[in-house]
């Protein structure tokens, strides 16, 4: 178990650069802040945190309080993207010349199920994201219903997600500077095994196998989901791994470069809120599940 400086952490990525270099980056749904540290090729190096408040940030629209952070994920030129799930939308930071590169609004558009859905103030919205080539966005909504989404610009069309298809290690994310409107052009529904095997979408990653893995927090489970094939339609699960008695809500989701499992747990206290698992899950089946605690 490894305390996060950081209260309620709601998401949780692994930053790859194009040199190779890796951090562990944290975000919280009760300050717009961000955590980070370098992470080695070993599983078991020397944690030194560093924290940064976006809010004062040049661009941001993200409030100092409640800010609705609800997922993260970066690209290869060090910046971050933080999903807000209201109003829905993304915001594009640049933590080292300390900007908001682009802000994002995600709109559902129609009058059809989940376009009521999207737009309900007190319904629910993103809760994971995953950087696609071409400037898409894969987003989870967490329930009512539960769905996959790809974002894009308005006139753009589906990509999907095949196995090894998402933005490439040390790649940018395509975006103009400014302010943006994406439209869902695409949308899958769990199938009844994904259904089954998890109540809720709480967080995606990329794993070191290329595939595409969410968690469940009402499920506290990791499922390994086949590829999305354009234009929408059926998400369907592979394997699941149930995670077994945590001290928190499973909330984000990450992966170290050997394939095991970092989960970000949603606690009151900034303590005990980040823990490793084993064995590794991203790269082959592993025959048993246990949660291993690493510099408590």
């Amino acid at each position: 178990m490894i305390d996060v400086p950081l209260r309620e952490v709601s998401g949780i990525c692994l930053r790859r650069s194009r040199a190779g270099r890796m951090s562990l980056i944290a975000v919280g749904d009760r300050i717009a802040k961000i955590a980070w540290f370098s992470l080695s090729r070993s599983d078991g190096s020397r944690i030194d945190w560093h924290t940064k408040s976006i809010a004062k940030l040049s661009g941001s629209e993200l409030p100092k309080h409640d800010p609705q952070i609800e997922a993260v994920c970066a690209d290869g030129g060090g910046r971050v993207l933080l999903l807000q799930e209201t109003p829905p939308r993304v915001e594009l930071i640049d933590t080292l010349a300390l900007e908001t590169v682009a802000s994002i609004d995600l709109v559902v558009e129609g009058r059809g199920e989940f376009a009521r859905a999207w737009s309900d103030p007190n319904g629910s919205r993103g809760e994971g994201v995953v950087m696609l080539p071409g400037g898409h966005l894969l987003v989870a909504k967490e329930k009512k219903p539960a769905a996959l989404l790809e974002f894009g610009p308005p006139d753009s069309h589906s990509r999907g997600l095949a196995r090894g298809g998402a933005l490439p290690d040390g790649a940018q994310w395509p975006i103009r500077k400014g302010r943006h409107r994406f439209v869902a052009v695409a949308i899958w529904r769990p199938d009844k095994a994904l259904a089954r095997t998890c109540a809720d979408f709480s967080d995606l990653e990329i794993g070191p196998d290329g595939h595409l893995y969410l968690l469940s927090d009402k499920s506290f489970t990791i499922a390994r989901l086949d590829n999305l094939l354009a234009g929408g339609g059926t998400a369907s699960l592979i394997d699941a791994w149930h995670l077994g008695d945590l001290d928190g809500k499973p909330e984000g989701l990450a992966f170290t470069p050997q394939g095991r499992p970092i989960v970000g747990l949603d606690r009151r206290k900034a303590r005990r809120n980040l823990v490793l698992l084993e064995p590794a899950i991203a790269q082959s089946r592993p025959r048993h599940w246990a949660p291993t605690k690493l510099n408590e």
